[in-house]
C-alpha cells in the first residue's frame, strides 16, 4: 500500500489506472452484453423458424429477459472475482486491487455491498440498455408503481455512478469512492 510522504495514512491507487482498469471491464462488459445479445437474437430467429414466420409475443419477453440477465450475471462474476482475488479483470490487468482499509481481503459479503453501493461496475452506463428494458418489461408486466420506481431509479443511477465516482476518488485524499468509503475499502497499487 502507497503511504502518502509524512503521513501514515495509505493513499489508494492513481486516477489513471483507475480509469484504464474501468476501460478494461468496460470491454469485458460490452462482450458479456453481446455475448447475451446473441443468444437473445438467436432464441427469436429460432421461435420465428428462422425468419418463415412471426416469433411469438413470448419470444420477445424471452428476449428482453435474456439481455435483462447480463446484470445479475455481470453483478455475480465481479462479486467472485473481487471476493476471490480482490480484482475485476480490468483491475488484474492493470495491476491494481480492492482491499480493506487495514490491507486484508475484501470478503464476499462486502464486495457484494460495494457492488450496489452507487458502483460505477454495477450501474454502468453501458448497462443502461438492460436497465431499460427491465424498466420496459416491468411496466408491461405490471402497473405497480413501486416497480416503476425502482427500475427507473436504478436506470437513473447508471447514468450518476460513473460521475459521482469520479468526483469523489478526485475530492478524497486516499483517492477513495463514495462506495469505498462505504464499506471502508481501497484502491491499491498501479504506482
Amino acid at each position: 500500500m502507497t503511504r502518502v510522504v509524512g503521513s501514515s495514512e495509505p493513499r489508494g491507487a492513481g486516477l489513471q489506472a483507475r480509469l484504464v482498469a474501468f476501460i478494461f471491464d468496460t470491454v469485458i462488459l460490452v462482450a458479456f452484453l453481446a455475448f447475451f445479445g446473441m443468444i437473445a437474437m438467436f432464441q427469436l430467429l429460432a421461435r420465428g423458424n428462422f425468419g418463415d414466420s412471426e416469433p411469438p409475443d413470448s419470444a420477445f419477453y424471452a428476449a428482453i429477459a435474456i439481455v435483462a440477465a447480463v446484470i445479475p450475471v455481470w453483478l455475480l462474476f465481479n462479486v467472485w472475482l473481487l471476493s476471490w482475488r480482490g480484482q475485476t479483470v480490468g483491475k488484474y490487468i492493470v495491476g491494481i486491487r480492492i482491499a480493506r482499509s487495514d490491507g486484508g481481503r475484501l470478503g464476499g459479503l462486502r464486495a457484494l455491498f460495494r457492488m450496489f453501493l452507487l458502483n460505477p461496475l454495477l450501474f454502468h452506463p453501458v448497462l443502461t440498455v438492460p436497465w431499460a428494458l427491465l424498466v420496459i418489461f416491468g411496466t408491461m408486466s405490471t402497473r405497480n408503481s413501486i416497480v416503476l420506481f425502482t427500475t427507473a431509479t436504478v436506470l437513473a443511477l447508471s447514468v450518476l455512478a460513473t460521475p459521482v465516482a469520479l468526483v469523489t476518488v478526485l475530492a478524497d485524499r486516499q483517492r477513495r469512492a463514495l462506495h469505498d468509503r462505504i464499506v471502508d475499502t481501497l484502491v491499491v497499487g498501479g504506482e
